[in-house]
């Protein structure tokens, strides 16, 4: 902590900003007790902090490490390829109605979205939400081109189950 005037007629007492050393300041870290100035401190709820101290931890239901990111990985690519074909089959079961159609696609997004949740020990974030979302995609996709027919409320109804999957889990 610096506490030497800087120039010829400073004051002896006064202190500066351990990251902007010409900068008067009577505000201190409540963690380290460094020397900030108004540029420098990070509100947080205990008070205020420099740069370093007050850094935001990551949440653990955040934290998505590689192993359950290939889990989830993993889940997604068996949604798609099962959800696509089930989402076909019952669909032509059910006569091609249109709003069967939604229903399904609304079905699998939620759905994707819990599975690969589970399989993640309910982790969370955009990451998640990417997979989710193109599993989704893919088995909707799938079941547009080779049971359903290929049409702009057949995608509509895709992208609303992309929606709520990504949705859900992010």
């Amino acid at each position: 902590m610096a506490t030497e005037p800087r120039e010829a007629g400073q004051d002896a007492n006064a202190t500066y900003c351990d990251w902007h050393p010409d900068t008067e300041t009577r505000l201190h870290c409540s963690a380290c007790g460094r020397s900030i100035c108004t540029l420098c401190l990070v509100q947080v709820p205990v008070g205020i902090r420099c740069r370093e101290c007050g850094r935001p931890e990551k949440l653990p239901t955040y934290d998505v490490q590689p192993t359950y990111l290939l889990r989830a990985v993993g889940v997604a690519f068996a949604i798609a390829l099962i959800g696509g074909v089930l989402w076909g089959v019952v669909y032509n079961a059910l006569f091609g109605i249109p709003f069967v159609s939604v229903l399904l696609a609304a079905g699998m997004g939620y759905g994707t979205a819990e599975l690969i949740g589970l399989s993640v020990n309910r982790k969370r974030g955009n990451t998640l939400a990417w997979v989710a979302g193109s599993a989704v995609g893919v088995a909707g996709l799938i079941h547009l081109v080779f049971f359903g027919p290929f049409t702009l409320f057949g995608l509509i109804a895709v992208a609303m189950g992309i929606f709520i999957a990504v949705v859900r889990i992010r």
